[in-house]
Parts: structure tokens; C-alpha cells; sequence
């Protein structure tokens, strides 16, 4: 074969084969750049989130706002006084279909990368990202008619693909200007903050602790690392606090850890003595009677050495996520045995212990200090400010007082 007659009969293939090649250069670096495009957002979400959470909070109805707070609520969320958490009494509804995902996502041109979640694991690298299962959140009644709650069965990942997604939709929008809520936007599709019928919910349940000794009582939170930890990374939260999960992977554990002190004393055994998280991916059933340390925060429940309060209920207005804001007051001799080997630093960050480990003064400059820095989360300022608030009803009156 002549070289005239290679080049009529291989050359275009040659050629074809370079422009498929180059086609598949530039789709690939079209891919890579859409991808860091989605880590940058991703991360800003961390630097940035009391700013974002200002700018929708800013496009709120004045009338969705708690007051004092940066949380949504409506009337009668906020008691007129604190209520034992045992008044609430929760309900069980057969599991609906799943909340149809977000149309946030599709938007960073991810391609293959179709939910929240997966962009998370696959993308910006949060690999340890665990798909378990959840108590959603249906209906919340708390207020002076009956404090009622309706749960059904869901799992975490449908949690970041229908209400995290609304972070990183913010982010997005801010990026190009745009009002979080603006025309054909998800969070204006979803309408309303107080429905969770639309998308799917765990209820975020946030204690602050107060040990309490004589005249001084002192509180605890936790510094959260942003490499752990999606919602309210890179801030200070109440410590404990967590989503309402059953502890493993059984059925019996579905219908046995349906009870929020259960879940508030996992929460416990996890982040002050640092044991391993059980949020759904374990397989032993937990005896709260006789393990430790349930077991002695049980008998000091019952003795009334430990007292566990509601202050109220609220939503975080970047995400759209259910908190229950509590307090949980233990006398000093009670917490300093069940929390002797109390860690410096659990799986999610690092605990604030104040002085010997007795907690952050709960005074008025130290409440007012960390209850209105920006980067304290809003859950844990409103638990702190309700706290400070109730502190008469709570038996904490006087207590550095202006």
C-alpha cells in the first residue's frame, strides 16, 4: 500500500480516533472542574454557614422566627415554663414512600454523581458517611393542647438528599447573587418549613448539661471537626447531641430505642466517655437497665439527682431540621462518678470542659459570650439563652447573675 493510498483509508480513522480522544480530555477536565467547583461550595458551606443562615433567615416571614434565636418556630414551641421530657409522648406511623431527592444537586453538573449523599462520599471525600437509619420525623404537636410527636422509619442518606441539599442549594445561590428562595429554587418548591410531610427529617436532639453544685453550675459543648461531621461542622454545639436513631442494625432495636432519654443517654456514653458510636451500625442490642453507664443515669433519673428538661422546639433555617432543645441538670456527685473518665476528645471533636472539668460557668457573661458568637451552632445558643431564661424554674436562680 502506497502512503496516498494509507492515508485515504486509515488517515480519517486516525482522525476520528483524536478527536474522540480530545472529546474525551476535554469532558474529563469539564468533569474535574465541576467537581472541585462542588468541594469549594461544599467547604464554603463550613467557613460560611452563620452568614448563609442569616441570608435565609433575612427571607423569612417575620412571624416564622423565634425570637432571640436564629430558629424557626411556631406558637407554643417555646414553653411558658420547662417541661419533663417524659411529658412528650411519641407515636409510630407505617413507613411512607421516600421524599423525592432535591433538584439542588443537578445543578453542579455532577454527572453520574445524581444525589447529595453520594456527591458527599464520592466527591468531597466524606467517605465515612454512613447510610443508617433514622426516626422521621412526620408531625410535631408541643404546645399547651398536648406535646405529641409521629415518627416513622428512614434513613440518613434521604435525610442529606431532601434537607441538607438545601445548605449546599443556599451556598449555590449566594455564590451567584441570588435570593436563597428565589423562583423555581427547591427551598421554594418545599414552601414551608414547618411541613415535614415533603422531604425527610430526623429530629436533632440537643442537651445542654449543666452540672450543678451548690451555687454553681457549669455547661458543656462541643468544638465539632469539619472533617467528622456534615451539619453544623466547624462550630460549637450543646454537648450531647445527636439524631434520633435507634442504636444498631436489629428490628427488636427499631422498636426498642424508640424513646428520646434512651437516645439522649447513647448520646451521653458516646461523647463525654467515648465509646463506640451506636447509631446504627452495630448489632448488639443495648440493656439500658444494667450497662453502664445507663444504668446510673436511669437510678439517678429516678432519684431526682438528674433532671431532664424541654426548653423547646425549633427549626435550623438553613437546613430545614426539627431540633428539640433540652437541659439536663445532674447534681456534682452524680456526674463527676458516671463521667470520671470523661474524654478530652470524642469521635466528633473536642469537648469544652472548663475549669477541673466542672464546665463553662454558667453566669451571664459566659452565656451571653458563647450564646451570641457566631460560631456557637444556633441549637446550642437557643438552648443556652432558653436556659438562662428558665433559669428560675430550674432551680438556678442567682447564679452570677448581672
Amino acid at each position: 500500500m502506497s502512503l496516498a493510498e494509507w492515508v485515504v483509508t486509515g488517515g480519517p480513522i486516525l482522525g476520528a480516533l483524536g478527536v474522540t480522544t480530545a472529546a474525551i480530555s476535554i469532558r474529563n477536565a469539564r468533569k474535574a472542574g465541576h467537581e472541585q467547583k462542588f468541594r469549594d461550595l461544599h467547604e464554603s458551606i463550613r467557613r460560611e454557614a452563620p452568614d448563609l443562615r442569616q441570608r435565609v433567615l433575612d427571607d423569612c416571614p417575620g412571624h416564622w422566627r423565634l425570637p432571640g434565636t436564629s430558629l424557626l418556630a411556631q406558637p407554643g414551641w417555646v414553653p411558658e415554663a420547662p417541661y419533663d421530657l417524659d411529658e412528650i409522648e411519641l407515636a409510630w406511623a407505617d413507613r411512607p414512600g421516600p421524599a423525592a431527592p432535591s433538584k439542588a444537586l443537578p445543578a453542579a453538573k455532577l454527572g453520574r454523581q445524581g444525589t447529595y449523599s453520594s456527591a458527599l462520599r464520592e466527591v468531597a471525600g466524606l467517605r465515612d458517611l454512613f447510610d443508617g437509619t433514622v426516626y422521621r420525623l412526620l408531625d410535631a404537636r408541643l404546645d399547651a393542647g398536648g406535646k405529641r410527636m409521629t415518627f416513622t422509619e428512614s434513613s440518613y442518606f434521604e435525610y442529606l438528599d431532601t434537607s441538607e441539599v438545601l445548605a449546599f442549594e443556599a451556598v449555590s445561590r449566594k455564590r451567584s447573587r441570588r435570593r436563597a428562595d428565589g423562583r423555581r429554587t427547591y427551598r421554594r418548591r418545599l414552601a414551608d418549613p414547618f411541613s415535614f410531610a415533603n422531604r425527610v427529617v430526623p429530629l436533632g436532639i440537643n442537651t445542654l448539661t449543666l452540672r450543678v453544685e451548690g451555687d454553681r453550675a457549669g455547661f458543656f459543648l462541643l468544638d465539632r471537626d469539619a472533617r467528622k461531621v456534615v451539619n453544623n461542622s466547624r462550630m460549637l454545639s450543646a454537648l450531647p447531641s445527636g439524631e434520633f436513631t435507634p442504636s444498631d442494625r436489629t428490628r427488636e432495636a427499631l422498636a426498642n430505642d424508640r424513646d428520646l432519654w434512651k437516645n439522649i443517654m447513647r448520646e451521653y456514653a458516646e461523647e463525654f466517655l467515648g465509646t463506640e458510636e451506636a447509631f446504627g451500625q452495630g448489632g448488639r442490642w443495648i440493656d439500658y437497665e444494667n450497662e453502664s453507664p445507663y444504668a446510673e443515669l436511669n437510678q439517678a433519673k429516678r432519684s431526682g439527682k438528674l433532671k431532664i428538661k424541654v426548653l423547646g422546639f425549633g427549626i435550623d433555617p438553613l437546613p430545614w431540621k426539627p431540633e428539640l432543645l433540652t437541659v439536663c441538670l445532674i447534681d456534682a456527685d452524680v456526674f463527676d462518678s458516671v463521667f470520671a473518665a470523661m474524654v478530652e476528645r470524642n469521635d466528633e471533636g473536642l469537648l469544652l470542659t472548663g475549669r477541673n472539668r466542672q464546665g463553662l460557668p454558667f453566669d451571664a457573661d459566659t452565656v451571653r459570650l458563647y450564646g451570641e458568637d457566631e460560631g456557637t451552632s444556633p441549637d446550642a445558643a437557643a438552648c443556652l439563652e432558653l436556659a438562662w431564661r428558665f433559669r428560675a424554674q430550674l432551680g438556678l436562680a442567682g447564679r452570677g447573675e448581672d
